[in-house]
């Protein structure tokens, strides 16, 4: 029987809440208005909403007849645009016998309107104009955005507003789309987060509709449908007639044309969507109820962590957005000064970190307040007491009455950075405005600053929300992996174990009672608030300056200036690389490196805390090089941080405790690498497998048990004996600002000068040419999944002209390579395609897929897809190669949007070697005069194996521990396709066939055969083989499951009939990946050859001397990274493209 839940069918008002502020009124300060040109209908927000005083852009707010709500932002200086439409209904409105369709519905609504009815039409258009689209489905939103070239912001908008007008959602979009839904579930399956979340689901109350599953799976959306005999089809239909309704609309348009455009777009392209009225459920009552309260959750982990969350039930406080009260304490709840939480806990041993806020999980109706600390080990041993240490500081918040001068302090904090507020990306700003435009109290004046403005100080609201923070309104939730109670329970969707418990008597009568830590007290006033907030620069009609200036370049130090002449607010930024070889000459090094991080982090935290609270960020962490910094923010006090920074990293002294808590933190993350998803390991593998020096997390593992107190101390303090200082400074300084931040850091870290011959480069490795393949099996068993990386090498990375081809290539293939292997094969949720530029070495064309198939049929998917493409290039007309050149220009003339980003250009030009800051110019002359016939050329050349005479590739492939890996020997006997196909069967549950008897039959085929044909002889063949004697005994199952799984081969897209269709088309043409892999190129050495006999006699002559195998089509497969890597060549130190002339001595 279907649950059916209680709706309201009004919201809540001040009759039922005291506090509850009116319904923002839209009746007022709206005046009607047509559109220039179609003279359409829609109202004109005519009040001030408030933009930042540093906001160059303009907006407009307006309603359409429709009652749809829109904002229109122009931007003159905008190279892309964007536009986000924020549909107020989420898996909350999912049909209990049907979850996870709102989320389904997102997926189907890309795919193909009345009106373009090519399931690809909208990305492709979007990827042939610089652009991309994506979407989310919340609990009670679905947010949909796209991001194109400033030009084609028109033909974007058409397309993207027919999804919400007339989709199709076709069937064979439709029972494709669920294998997508599937394939992203399966990958969440093994990450905590989506664990941990779904079981707060499961334990709330059944009641209410957060309880359910939010993504969905095969088995709640088709395999419902089956069940219930209903067509999912029509059910989704029947979910976008009901829901998707204009009122609950909320559309953000940025672009550079005019608002007067803008509007016009606007309304015309978007008042046709239906008004079905407020379609938005309300639903009664509060996920977590007296039942759920007083419980504590047990959950078992898939990675190393201790986590406790202790969640309290609140009213929905999304209503008062001005005062904030959930800030209010979050902040201080949340502190890590001087007598917080955090500090008391530090202290002990306890715990490393303490969040405390909103819970992102709330939805309008009720909301949840948590505070989520990260244990140590002795904190876990000691969780009980760790959250009467929380209580305890709640209970001196509710003696100490709410403080007016920190609510004014964080008040005060918010009036500077919205007045000086940095320019944010355009697709960023539009999905999170459609998105904070949903709330019915949100006034028009308070939309573009509701995010971080804190208005007024309210004391009986905060004292109200506090009432919520007490023992019997409290749910306590444990993560851990290795926890030593009797699991008895499992969650349905990713087998999550877990318990449930009452909280002990003695715990709750202690929360209860009277709790008093002298160490815990509120925290000082914040001394880094700035105070001079003049800009030193003077806006002239001049272009910005586009390098920065050398000021000094003496052993030791070299010095970068650039005074703000862009932004002109009062923010700067400074960066510095204290480079000493010794940081990453190991991993025992790596491993000291990163340890000493962490423990100077926490030593900072007590007193950097408050200068992040005041808009002031500090990063340090470790690099190839050494440690690098950076300091950001308001400028005023930023010297006074960096000074507390460098003086604490010089001195720092570890304690016991610091040593006992960190050293076991790094034991855990490196103990975590072995749960990464499989597209996360076999990208850290191409990464190893393309640079000299790199630890990976196993050769780490293998040194950590001689990391002592005593070497990490002796570590910290030779890293300082000689270094070479590698500097930055940016924003709102002067010259002389730069130059005495640089003396105090020479001062305070007293080094001597580090030789320029002793400096360490990130090298890149140089491949010889052939076909490689490393296959690695995943480190847990866990995941269903395994992932290829195929990377082609395409030249070397200071070719400007061919850099630059490579980057319209990579662009021009990314959709059609999504679209063929994710969207109609449906191989897996993650699959994507890029560039990628190795240190001074090879450029490399790189296509990722992350699948439930088996790597060898990946392989060969992405290896079809090549081979196919290029008759795509040929016949691409000329108009769309000139819209990708378009793309690829405005990409490359995009203006700098804040003063990060501009010193992070800066930084990378610095840091690599080659200080090209004119790159960017050098690009476009490039661009300005390429062709289609370059490109082709470029793709013949090193892309193509049939005519590339250095034809060099490598995969890295990573094995599922479910999928049967073949060995060396089958490597070396078989070829790749029948790998595949013998896979496909096994996928599929065909397991009567052995690998040699799949080749036979693959060896079989001739060009005259057709994949109907082959197909009918592979089911003969399967029958005959399940009816002999020596196999019908071990298929455990008889008739039935054997029947479906031949008939699932056969469907029209399944894996086996594609494979089949490849297997004939390579018995039909000679292959030119096996000529180039064999050696048939004119080179002295030539894949894997690496001196000596062609026939690999010689003990010197082979890579199957360090064990790699030779497949039958050339390609050499290695197992052991390392040993492979040792036979590639280094590249040289970067030689810089100018002469570095200082302008001080």
């Amino acid at each position: 029987m279907s649950r059916v839940f209680e709706t309201l069918d009004r919201p809540p008002t001040s009759k039922e809440c005291r506090f509850l502020p009116p319904v923002a009124d839209y009746s007022k300060l709206f005046s009607q208005r047509l559109t220039p040109a179609a003279r359409l209908p829609y109202t004109e927000f005519v009040g001030d909403l408030n933009k930042s005083e540093s906001d160059v852009r303009e907006y407009r707010l307006i309603r359409l007849s429709n009652g749809l709500t829109a904002m229109l932002i122009h931007d003159a200086a905008e190279s892309k645009a964007c536009a986000a439409m924020d549909v107020n209904v989420g898996s909350l409105a999912d049909p209990p016998e049907f979850q996870g369709l709102a989320h389904f519905c997102e997926h189907l609504l890309f795919m193909g309107t009345t009106k373009y009815p090519k399931e690809n039409e909208y990305n492709a258009y979007l990827s042939a104009n610089g652009g991309y689209s994506n979407a989310y489905t919340d609990l009670e939103d679905t947010c949909y955005y796209f991001e194109a070239t400033y030009d084609a912001l028109e033909g974007a908008l058409d397309r993207f507003s027919q999804f919400f007008i007339d989709p199709l959602f076709t069937e064979d979009c439709t029972d494709r789309e669920v294998r997508a839904v599937d394939s992203e579930h399966k990958k969440n399956i093994q990450s905590d987060m989506w664990r941990q979340y779904q079981i707060e689901k499961e334990l709330s109350s059944p009641a209410h509709p957060f309880s359910m599953f939010a993504t969905g799976n095969q088995a709640t959306l088709s395999g419902a449908a089956t069940a219930l005999g209903v067509d999912l089809r029509g059910k989704l239909l029947e979910f976008h007639a009901k829901y998707y309704s204009a009122d609950i609309m909320k559309l953000v348009v940025v672009g550079r044309d005019s608002l007067d455009q803008l509007t016009e777009w606007a309304v015309s392209k978007f008042s046709p969507i239906l008004s079905k009225g407020m379609t938005k459920p309300l639903f009664k009552g509060h996920p977590l109820t007296e039942h759920e309260m007083g419980k504590l959750i047990s959950i078992k982990s898939i990675r190393q962590q201790r986590t406790l969350d202790l969640t309290f039930a609140l009213p929905d406080l999304k209503p008062f957005h001005r005062s904030k009260p959930s800030r209010y304490l979050g902040s201080l709840v949340g502190h890590e000064g001087k007598g917080s939480i955090l500090s008391f806990l530090k202290r002990r041993g306890w715990a490393t970190s303490v969040v405390a806020g909103r819970s992102p999980t709330s939805a309008e109706g009720f909301d949840m307040f948590k505070v989520t600390v990260s244990l140590t080990e002795l904190g876990l041993e000691k969780y009980e007491d760790v959250v009467r240490v929380v209580f305890a500081f709640l209970q001196l918040l509710q003696a100490k009455e709410p403080q007016r001068w920190f609510q004014e302090e964080l008040q005060r904090v918010s009036e500077i950075e919205y007045k000086f507020l940095e320019k944010s990306e355009a697709v960023n700003l539009a999905s999170n405005l459609a998105n904070a435009m949903q709330s019915r109290y949100l006034e028009p004046e308070s939309m573009l600053s509701d995010g971080m403005l804190l208005g007024e100080f309210d004391e009986d609201l905060i004292k109200w929300v506090q009432g919520f923070l007490v023992p019997d309104n409290l749910r306590i939730l444990l993560a851990v992996r290795e926890l030593d109670v009797d699991f008895d329970l499992t969650e349905q969707y990713y087998g999550v174990n877990y318990r449930v418990d009452s909280i002990s008597s003695a715990l709750m009568q202690d929360l209860r009672g009277d709790l008093c830590f002298d160490e815990l007290h509120l925290p000082e006033p914040n001394c880094f608030i700035p105070d001079n907030l003049e800009v030193k620069g003077q806006r002239t009609s001049a272009e910005p300056t586009a390098e920065p200036v050398l000021l000094k370049l003496a052993e030791g130090l070299e010095l970068w200036f650039k005074q703000d002449d862009r932004f002109f607010l009062p923010r700067g930024e400074v960066r510095i690389s204290v480079e000493n070889p010794r940081a990453y000459e190991s991993p025992l090094s790596s491993i000291l490196s990163q340890l000493f991080v962490l423990v100077l982090k926490d030593s900072l935290s007590e007193i950097t805390y408050d200068a992040q609270v005041a808009g002031l960020w500090f990063d340090i962490h470790e690099s190839v090089d050494g440690i690098s910094m950076s300091v950001d923010g308001f400028n005023d006090k930023l010297p006074r941080l960096l000074r507390i920074l460098l003086t604490t990293m010089r001195d720092h002294q570890v304690d016991d405790t610091q040593f006992e808590v960190y050293s076991r933190e790094v034991k855990k993350k490196l103990d975590n690498v072995r749960h990464a998803e499989p597209y996360n390991h076999v990208q850290t593998n191409t990464h190893y497998l393309n640079y000299a020096t790199v630890w990976r997390y196993s050769d780490k593992l293998s040194a950590f048990s001689l990391v002592t107190k005593q070497r990490l101390q002796k570590f910290i303090d030779s890293l300082f004996e000689q270094t070479r200082i590698q500097m930055i400074v940016t924003g709102n300084f002067g010259e002389q600002d730069a130059l005495d931040m640089a003396d105090m850091v020479i001062e305070v870290l007293g080094c001597q000068p580090l030789p320029d011959y002793a400096r360490q480069w990130s090298r890149g490795l140089l491949h010889n040419a052939g076909c490689f393949m490393h296959y690695a099996t995943m480190p847990e068993d866990g995941n269903l999944n395994s992932s290829v990386d195929v990377s082609i090498y395409t030249g070397l990375t200071q070719n400007d002209r061919e850099r630059v081809v490579l980057d319209l290539t990579s662009l021009i293939i990314q959709e059609p390579f999504f679209d063929q292997l994710r969207t109609k094969e449906q191989l897996g949720y993650i699959t994507y395609s890029s560039d990628r530029k190795y240190s001074d070495g090879y450029m490399a064309l790189r296509l990722l897929v992350q699948s439930e198939a088996n790597p060898a049929y990946v392989s060969q998917r992405i290896g079809h897809f090549m081979r196919e493409f290029r008759k795509r290039l040929v016949d691409m007309a000329q108009d769309e190669f000139d819209r990708y050149v378009n793309s690829l220009k405005v990409r490359r003339e995009e203006k700098l949007k804040n003063l990060y980003a501009e010193t992070g250009r800066y930084w990378t030009h610095v840091s690599s070697g080659y200080y090209q800051f004119d790159k960017i110019d050098r690009d476009l002359a490039n661009l300005a005069v390429v062709g289609k016939g370059d490109i082709i050329a470029f793709w013949d050349k090193y892309v193509n194996p049939e005519t590339a005479l250095s034809y060099t590739s490598m995969t890295a492939a990573i094995w599922s521990t479910k999928i049967s890996q073949p060995s060396d020997v089958d490597l070396a006997r078989y070829p790749e396709i029948s790998i595949a196909l013998h896979g496909c069967l096994l996928r599929d549950g065909v397991n009567v066939l052995s690998l040699m008897a799949v080749d036979e039959f693959v060896q079989s085929l001739v060009p005259a055969d057709t994949e109907d044909g082959a197909l009918a002889r592979l089911v003969q063949l399967l029958r005959q083989q399940k009816g002999s004697d020596d196999v019908s005994s071990s298929l455990g199952e008889e008739g039935s499951l054997f029947d479906q799984a031949v008939e699932k081969s056969s469907e029209p897209a399944s894996y086996v009939r594609t494979a089949l269709s490849m297997a004939i088309g390579q018995a039909s043409e000679p292959d030119a990946k096996m000529a180039a892999c064999n050696g048939d190129l004119p080179r002295a050495l030539t894949n894997g050859e690496l001196a000596g006999n062609r026939d690999g006699s010689s003990s010197r002559s082979s890579l199957a001397n360090i064990g790699a195998i030779k497949t039958p089509a050339g390609v050499w497969v290695f197992r052991e990274a390392s040993a492979f890597k040792a036979t590639l060549r280094q590249t040289g130190a970067p030689i810089p493209t100018r002469p570095l002339v200082p302008k001080y001595k």
